[in-house]
């Protein structure tokens, strides 16, 4: 759970300034950030790459994320490319092999 709250925040803390929609957004809305940053970031912080994806019945790509040492993260990734956080967790079966990683 640590984890979840590590990235939120780190999402939180690089997003742009607000504008006044963002403001009137509800707390309970999830963290949001842009794709290119929030994947890099899962990268760089997890070592998290992208496994699997499917497209949702209101345009946006679901995208699952995952580790070798079972980190995984779920995004939607809407069609303006920006990215909002479903969920993230541990012990993701199975591990994508090391392999998989190989040329990327």
């Amino acid at each position: 759970m640590m984890r979840f709250f590590k990235l939120c925040l780190s999402i939180l803390l690089n997003l742009p300034p607000l504008t006044a929609v963002a403001q009137a957004q509800s707390s309970a809305s999830p963290p949001c950030a842009d794709r290119s940053m929030a994947t890099t970031q899962l990268h760089e912080l997890y070592g998290e790459r992208r496994i699997g994806y499917g497209l949702a019945a209101n345009g946006s790509v679901i995208e699952l994320f995952a580790a070798p040492n079972g980190s995984f993260t779920l995004f939607a990734t809407l069609p303006d490319s920006v990215s909002c956080l479903i969920a993230a967790g541990q012990s993701w079966e199975p591990p994508p092999e090391a392999e998989y990683y190989a040329g990327r």
